[in-house]
C-alpha cells in the first residue's frame, strides 16, 4: 500500500505540468497576437529578460485589441500569480 506522501506527488506533477503547459501555450498565443499587430517578440530575450518581458506585457494591456489584452492578462497571471483583487479579470472567459 503507499503513503500518502507517494500517492500525492503524481498529483502535484500533473498540476505543475498542467501549469507549464498553460504558461507555454498562453506565451505562444501572446507572440502570435503581438505579431498580428506588428510587433516582433524576440522570444530569446522575452524568455531570459524580465524588463524585456514586462515591458511587452505592459504594451499589450493598453492593446486596442481584446485578444491580446487578455492573452496579456492571462500570460502575465502565468508568470508572477494573481494580481491584487483580480485586477482586470474577466471572470465569464474563464481567465481566472
Amino acid at each position: 500500500m503507499q503513503s500518502q506522501q507517494e500517492q500525492r506527488t503524481p498529483n502535484i506533477e500533473m498540476a505543475s505540468g498542467a501549469v507549464s503547459r498553460a504558461s507555454l501555450h498562453a506565451e505562444a498565443n501572446f507572440k502570435r497576437l503581438m505579431r498580428v499587430q506588428g510587433w516582433w517578440v524576440d522570444t530569446t530575450r522575452f524568455d531570459c529578460d524580465p524588463s524585456y518581458a514586462t515591458e511587452l506585457i505592459r504594451f499589450a494591456t493598453a492593446s486596442q485589441s481584446f485578444a491580446l489584452r487578455e492573452c496579456a492578462i492571462v500570460l502575465q497571471t502565468a508568470l508572477d500569480g494573481p494580481a491584487p483583487c483580480n485586477t482586470g479579470r474577466v471572470a465569464s472567459y474563464g481567465l481566472l
